[in-house]
């Protein structure tokens, strides 16, 4: 008969949140490591992520060379991956926040969201004994708080300046969680186009054009002035007009727009998007079916307006971040893309009803 193998460590019967490292009197104690995966599983798989940084006690997992230290550097490196991909989700509406003071355009309401998120971020950070984390997390905090006491509907000019700066700190720090470079790339590319497309008389030769002259940023597009666009692109300044105003129009309905961690308003406009375009379709397949010169310029119309609608759409998707969504309903058919966006408009209110 085989010698019997060391037995597997018997999990302790508790909540999926609890962290609590096991027990010395165990027959046969799980590698350091391994404890660590397991728990970040259980707070990656968690419900309620507040609840779930809340609960975590890791008090004896400390760098090597402490008491009760885990034994090797790679265990602590793992602990902080594993804690920067717990923090990426978690903190995903404070980099919503700061995609859009980016632009210049952040409103104030959007502090009070982000609030809870640093809060259990920081309790966390600071059982982990992570100290840079804890102090940049404390200056970010500060500056937020300085810019909802200023009175101000828009943050802006030093408040601005030093909300970025402490956040380029975070980014540094912990880039898994906090880094905007590819949420923003992929959100600015479909917004610029997008809303370019809208604009009539905008060609691909037009976009070729912007883009050409350094105008390929939704940060740049928000700054130029029509006559900006005119000398730099050769492009009619009439034109150059209509493109500026589209864009300062965005502007405006980004200022207007009041956040809130549920993004009721940008799932509310979806849901009023989606319910035109079905219309719009609905009468564009009763007019395909026509053979008169008028069932045609009806055609014509309609195909423009399901066009705009959609384009609508894909820009409010984007500020959503749900980028690859987009490539994915673009590919479908249009029956299938109003399907597409129906499912997911229920998919996200079950998403933020649970999030409330």
């Amino acid at each position: 008969m085989e010698a019997e193998g060391p037995r597997a460590p018997v999990r302790p019967a508790a909540p999926d949140v609890a962290l609590t490292p096991p027990k010395a009197a165990e027959p046969a104690e799980a590698p350091a490591n391994a404890s660590i995966a397991e728990t970040f599983e259980r707070l990656l798989s968690a419900d309620d992520l507040e609840e779930g940084f809340a609960a975590v006690e890791l008090d004896s997992w400390k760098p090597a060379g402490q008491p009760g230290s885990m034994q090797t550097v790679s265990d602590w490196d793992e602990v902080r991956s594993l804690f920067a991909q717990l923090a990426a989700n978690h903190v995903r509406q404070v980099r919503d926040f700061m995609l859009d003071l980016r632009l210049g355009e952040a409103t104030v309401d959007w502090i009070t969201i982000c609030h809870p998120a640093l809060r259990s971020l920081r309790r966390a950070a600071d059982k982990l004994e992570l100290a840079d984390l804890c102090a940049a997390l404390d200056g970010f905090h500060e500056a937020l708080v300085a810019a909802a006491t200023d009175g101000a509907r828009t943050v802006s000019g030093d408040r601005r300046t030093s909300l970025m700066t402490w956040y380029d700190e975070l980014i540094a720090l912990m880039p898994q969680a906090f880094a905007l470079d590819l949420d923003r790339s992929q959100r600015d590319a479909v917004i610029l186009q997008s809303l370019l497309l809208q604009v009539p008389g905008v060609k691909k030769v037009t976009i070729d054009k912007l883009y050409a002259a350094g105008l390929s940023t939704l940060e740049a597009m928000l700054l130029a002035t029509p006559a900006d666009v005119a000398a730099t692109t050769g492009i009619p300044e009439a034109l150059a007009g209509r493109i500026v105003a589209r864009f300062r129009e965005f502007r405006d309905q980004v200022r207007s727009s009041v956040p809130d961690a549920t993004r009721a308003h940008e799932r509310e406009r979806i849901a009023e998007l989606t319910t035109r375009l079905r219309r719009e379709h609905y009468e564009f397949e009763l007019a395909a079916q026509g053979w008169t010169a008028e069932a045609d310029e009806k055609k014509r119309t309609l195909r423009k307006a399901r066009s705009q609608t959609l384009l609508d759409i894909q820009v409010v998707l984007a500020r959503l971040g749900e980028v690859d969504r987009l490539a994915e309903i673009e590919r479908l058919p249009f029956e299938r893309k109003l399907a597409h966006l129906e499912s997911f408009l229920e998919e996200a209110r079950d998403k933020y009803a649970a999030q409330t």
